[in-house]
């Protein structure tokens, strides 16, 4: 409350206790607000007798007091809450539908000539070549193709394409299919598909048998297996097909060939080694996992005094089980143990932690990755040469590692690394193949030349799926009719074979860039 000097004047009061109510200016000697006098102390009920100055107001006084009332009341009504700026809200989600995603292009799964399914760089006459062989002009088709050809003298599928057109223009030719896995690894496709078109345009420009020539019907099932047995079922549907040359990963040929079977369709794999493929309607034409296995065994024991191992493998793979359980097996025979076990495939795999923890277990690393984990068996080949050179392991494996990729990628790393392998490029179809292909191939076309020199040696003027399939199993072809070693079958459909061992050494003749190569152990 503040006293006013003037006994007459306005004074201000802000309640009892100080600051009860808002500050108000009075006129009179009573607070309008509550009991406070000008004098600061309630005003007591009673009054002297005499006349009350407080009631002797002029009338400006009483529209003075009629304004302080009505600013009071303005004061002490109910006031609406201020909104004071903060951040901006947070709206409530809404469920949000995406528009669909537009569809997949559609794979291209088969092919004679109608389409491409190596998509390279561009090639104007491989297009128009195409053009003319869906139309069924087959000789245009040919003229195309053949400058197809010239354009991209490493391309296998213009040179099957060119020898079609040639096979149809001259009328009723053989029919094979060949499975290769373009999706997932065009590299192994292109190199299989070198070997066959290899046979075929031999064949081929030798007249064929009577003047009939060979069509190779190309099929890509990406290595999956269950877009393998789709693909079987289709070419084993197709009358035209004799027999097939593939499939690529044991996997997907496992799951391919129960088609093959139920049609009593010929099936030869330049490729697939895995123990678990058999039937009577399947072949091969490289040593299987057994053979393999067994081989790489006995040197890790009785050449290299290897008595303790660790092996790498995906056991969720059908060729690199059977690899593991082949080595294991013959190599406990011989008195050596496998002190561990480990899953390359296992997403928590760290290869740093596997090498320090068999160091002081095994004398030597088995490599045995499938196609989709060889990245990872060469990162296991990084660490171990990460550690001090007392400390290293050998290092062996098997023929996925026969790559130019595993030289590049590992360099210094897999340098020593030895692999069974089903064949090395010491041959003279070796020296012919490079010379057509201007470069080096490796065993995955050579296997495949093989293949397919094994199903024309069983074609014949009346040739069915029958017959080529009984031809097959009486099959000898001697070593100038195939990439190098001459060819029987087993009852079992597996090749009369052995493999080679081969290390990796500082030499030429390896990969652009490398200064490693594999060479065959003497």
């Amino acid at each position: 409350m503040t006293n006013s000097p003037d006994p007459n004047g306005p004074w201000k009061c802000s309640g009892n206790p100080p600051g009860s109510h808002p500050e108000v200016e009075n006129y009179g000697d009573k607070c309008l607000l509550c009991p406070n006098t000008r004098s600061g102390k309630p005003k007591p009920n009673g009054g002297s007798p005499g006349k009350d100055k407080s009631k002797l107001v002029t009338p400006v006084s009483i529209l003075v007091v009629a304004a302080i009332l009505g600013i009071t009341w303005l004061l002490l009504k109910p006031r609406q809450p201020v909104e004071i700026a903060g951040p901006e809200p947070i709206p409530t989600p809404t469920t949000y539908n995406p528009p669909p995603p537009p569809p997949s292009p559609t794979v291209e799964r088969y092919s004679s000539g109608e389409g491409v399914l190596l998509i390279g760089k561009s090639n104007p006459d491989r297009d128009r070549g195409i053009e003319a062989f869906k139309a069924g002009n087959y000789s245009q088709a040919a003229q195309e193709f053949e400058k197809a050809v010239l354009g991209d003298r490493t391309s296998p599928e213009l040179q099957i394409y060119l020898n079609n057109a040639k096979a149809r223009q001259a009328g009723t030719p053989f029919v094979l299919a060949v499975v290769v896995p373009i999706d997932s690894n065009v590299t192994s496709a292109e190199e299989i598909l070198r070997g066959v078109a290899d046979a075929q345009t031999q064949f081929n420009d030798a007249k064929g048998l009577n003047n009939q020539l060979l069509e190779i019907a190309i099929a890509n099932d990406g290595n999956d297996p269950a877009i393998a047995t789709e693909v079987a079922q289709k070419l084993a549907n197709d009358p035209n097909i004799l027999a097939v040359i593939g499939h690529n990963s044991s996997d997907a040929s496992k799951a391919a060939l129960v088609e093959y079977e139920k049609a009593g369709i010929a099936m030869v794999s330049p490729t697939s080694t895995s123990t678990e493929l058999s039937g009577n309607s399947f072949f091969r034409t490289l040593p299987s996992d057994a053979v393999s296995g067994a081989k790489l065994a006995d040197y890790a024991y009785n050449t290299l005094l290897l008595d303790k191992v660790a092996i790498f493998h995906n056991p969720n793979s059908s060729y690199s089980k059977s690899l593991e359980q082949a080595f294991a097996t013959q190599f406990q025979q011989l008195g050596g143990q496998v002190v561990k076990t480990i899953n390359i495939a296992d997403p928590n795999f760290n290869a740093e932690q596997e090498i320090k923890a068999i160091q002081n277990q095994a004398q030597a690393v088995i490599l045995f990755p499938n196609t989709k984990t060889t990245s990872t068996a060469i990162g296991v080949a990084v660490a171990n040469s990460n550690q001090p050179a007392t400390q290293r392991l050998k290092l062996l494996g098997g023929d996925a590692l026969y790559t130019p990729a595993t030289l590049t990628s590992g360099s210094n790393a897999v340098e020593g690394l030895i692999l069974a392998v089903p064949w090395v490029a010491e041959t003279e179809y070796a020296k012919r193949a490079e010379r057509r292909w201007l470069g080096g191939v490796n065993w995955r076309t050579a296997m495949s030349f093989d293949a397919t020199q094994a199903l024309i040696k069983a074609l014949s003027s009346s040739a069915s799926r029958t017959t080529v399939l009984q031809n097959l199993k009486n099959t000898n072809l001697s070593a100038s009719e195939t990439a190098g070693e001459a060819l029987i079958f087993e009852p079992t459909g597996d090749r009369q074979a052995y493999p080679i061992l081969v290390q990796a050494v500082r030499s030429s003749g390896g990969p652009s860039g490398s200064p490693f190569a594999f060479k065959p152990i003497k």
